[in-house]
C-alpha cells in the first residue's frame, strides 16, 4: 500500500478516504490514534493518512487533487437541517448528516 494523503486534519482525511471508497478504491487508513506520540517524533509522522494499492495511486491523486482544488475555491455553507457550518470539501453534514443542499 502506497502513501496517497496525510492531513492533521483527520475530518478532512476521513472524507477523502470515503471519497475514493465511493469510487472503488480500496484504502487504509493509518496513524488514525497516533497523536499520542507527536512530542516524541515530528508531529508529520503521526499525522492520519490514506493508503491505496500501488495500482490505484494515480486514480486516487486525481481524485484528492481534483477534491482540494474544488474546496480551495469555495466557501463554507450552511446545514439547512441544524445550521451547522461544514467545510467545502464535505457533501453531507457533519453535525447531522443532511446532504449538501445544491
Amino acid at each position: 500500500m502506497e502513501r496517497v494523503f496525510a492531513h492533521d486534519n483527520i475530518l478532512l482525511v476521513y472524507n477523502l478516504k470515503n471519497l475514493l471508497e465511493h469510487a472503488g478504491i480500496t484504502c487504509e487508513l493509518r496513524n488514525e490514534l497516533s497523536s499520542a506520540a507527536a512530542g516524541e517524533v515530528p508531529p508529520i509522522a503521526v499525522w492520519p493518512e490514506i493508503r491505496v494499492r500501488l495500482e490505484d495511486l494515480g486514480q486516487a491523486q486525481e481524485i484528492i487533487e481534483q477534491v482540494l482544488r474544488q474546496s480551495g475555491s469555495q466557501t463554507s455553507w450552511m446545514c439547512p437541517k441544524c445550521s451547522e457550518s461544514n467545510a467545502p470539501a464535505f457533501d453531507f453534514c457533519w453535525q447531522c448528516s443532511e446532504a449538501r443542499p445544491q
